[in-house]
């Protein structure tokens, strides 16, 4: 990747640029990228538009401007993958009430799909009870939840411990911007995955694969 490639995106989703966005976005994925270096290329840029935010450098007006381009070029992305695989498996994924950033979630269910997986994404800001009840329901294999606030911590750890204590209960994956300056592990059981990177993710999804072919014999 190029150093100044994620530097030039976030320019232009800081700009309101969609047009400019999905270019930069659509040429690196024609250009040979893998899905997976297409979605660091716009979580660098997110990171850098962060940074920004924290430095005063860009309004919340600015921010929330960039989210926006951001959500439409990741839902024109997610229109052109391959949607033809027979989902094997169901993951369910939310922000935890009160989190209002979700697009780290829009990029996990698309490489979720791309290993084969159906998903249901609940997007932000899911009270507790919805949550539970929505997994009680639909009984989904795996649960993911994004943080991306310190404040939000405790209530983090509520879900956790109420997802983990149904009879049936999804392993629960934990990803955001918190876990790439804090370790969560406290927050969780030994049984709750907690993701800092997205190499991270595809690696455990690559190994779910393996496992699964192993058991059902098919190629992955």
């Amino acid at each position: 990747m190029d150093n100044q490639t994620p530097l030039v995106l976030a320019k232009s989703l800081v700009e309101g640029k969609i047009q400019k966005s999905w270019l930069i976005v659509g040429s690196y994925l024609e250009n040979g990228s893998s899905l997976l270096d297409t979605y660091l290329l716009i979580t660098n840029a997110m990171y850098q538009i962060g940074q920004w935010w924290q430095e005063n450098k860009i309004s919340v007006a600015d921010e929330h401007l960039a989210t926006a381009t951001c959500d439409y070029v990741l839902a024109r992305l997610q229109f052109t993958l391959n949607k033809d695989k027979f989902p094997s498996k169901r993951a369910l994924l939310f922000c935890v009430e009160g989190e209002e950033h979700y697009i780290a979630l829009k990029m996990l269910a698309s490489l979720l799909e791309e290993y084969r997986w159906e998903v249901k994404n609940l997007g932000a800001n899911l009270p507790l009870p919805y949550a539970i009840n929505s997994i009680e329901k639909w009984k989904p294999e795996v649960v993911g939840i994004s943080i991306s606030q310190v404040h939000l911590l405790p209530s983090l750890k509520q879900y956790i411990n109420e997802i983990e204590s149904l009879a049936y209960p999804p392993t629960v994956l934990v990803g955001g911007r918190l876990l790439q300056h804090y370790d969560l592990t406290g927050y969780g059981s030994t049984q709750t995955v907690f993701i800092n990177k997205v190499e991270q993710f595809e690696q455990w999804l690559l190994e779910n694969a393996l496992k699964q072919s192993l058991v059902s014999g098919e190629k992955i």
